[in-house]
C-alpha cells in the first residue's frame, strides 16, 4: 500500500548502527601482548623462598632484585680494609647488623593476653642476609634448563664463592686478623665482579657503587591497575 511504501522508505533512510566497542577484548589483547613481551627473554624457573614454583622471567627478577643487589654491593664496597678503621667499623656494623625492617610488630586480632603477649614479634634482618638471598634469586633466573639443579646455575655457583669469602673476612674481623681480612676482601670482590659480569650489572669498579640505591621493587604498569 502507499503508507507502507512511504514507511520502508523512511526507514531505509536512517543510518545504520554503529558497531559496538570491543573493550574487553581490546583490553585483553592489550595485556596478552605486554606478557609476550615481557616473557619473550629467557624464561627461568625459580625455586626457593617467595618464586617457589612459579616461572620468573629474566626482566621480571632483574626489576625485583637489582636494587638490593646493588645496594648490597654499595654497602659491601664499604668494608675495604683500605679505609679508616673507625669508617670500617660502622659498615661492618651497617653491613652484618640486624637493622633492615622485614615485618612489622602487629596487634593479633583474637587474643586474650596483655599487651606484649598480644602482638606478634617485630622480625628484622641484616644486609648480609638480604644480599644472599637475593643474588641467589638473581642468579638463579638465569636458568634455562627447569630440569636444571641451582648448584649447577653457574651464576648461583659464583655468588656461593663470593658467600664463602665473605664468611671468611667476617671470621678473620673477628679475629683481629688485619692480613686475613685484606685477603679474603679481594678476592670476595673478584667473585663478585665475576657475579655481577654474568647478570647484566657493571663491575664494583664503577661510580654507580658509590652512591645508595633504591631497593624497592621496580613495577612495569600497562594502563589502570595492571602491573607486573
Amino acid at each position: 500500500t502507499p503508507g507502507a511504501a512511504a514507511l520502508d522508505v523512511r526507514m531505509g533512510d536512517l543510518p545504520s548502527p554503529a558497531p559496538r566497542p570491543e573493550f574487553p577484548l581490546a583490553v585483553a589483547t592489550r595485556r596478552s601482548l605486554l606478557g609476550a613481551a615481557l616473557l619473550a627473554p629467557t624464561v627461568a624457573w625459580a625455586s626457593g623462598g617467595a618464586t617457589a614454583g612459579k616461572y620468573t622471567s629474566i626482566p621480571i627478577a632483574k626489576r625485583r632484585y637489582y636494587g638490593r643487589v646493588q645496594e648490597a654491593v654499595y654497602e659491601f664496597l664499604l668494608l675495604d680494609p683500605s679505609r679508616p678503621l673507625k669508617d670500617q667499623e660502622a659498615a661492618y656494623e651497617e653491613f652484618f647488623g640486624d637493622n633492615i625492617l622485614v615485618r612489622n610488630s602487629k596487634k593479633k586480632s583474637i587474643c586474650t593476653g596483655n599487651d606484649k603477649a598480644c602482638r606478634t614479634d617485630e622480625k628484622k634482618t641484616s644486609r648480609w642476609e638480604d644480599m644472599q638471598l637475593t643474588m641467589f634469586l638473581l642468579g638463579n633466573a638465569f636458568r634455562i634448563d627447569s630440569s636444571k639443579s641451582p648448584d649447577r646455575i653457574e651464576q648461583v655457583k659464583m655468588a656461593r664463592k663470593f658467600f664463602k669469602e665473605v664468611d671468611g673476612l667476617k671470621q678473620a674481623t673477628a679475629k683481629g686478623n688485619s692480613d686475613e681480612r685484606s685477603k679474603r676482601f679481594a678476592q670476595a670482590r673478584q667473585f663478585l665482579d665475576e657475579y655481577l659480569d654474568q647478570v647484566d650489572l657493571p663491575p664494583t669498579s664503577y661510580d654507580r657503587y658509590k652512591t645508595p640505591f633504591d631497593t624497592a621493587s621496580q613495577k612495569l604498569c600497562a594502563g589502570g591497575n595492571f602491573c607486573i
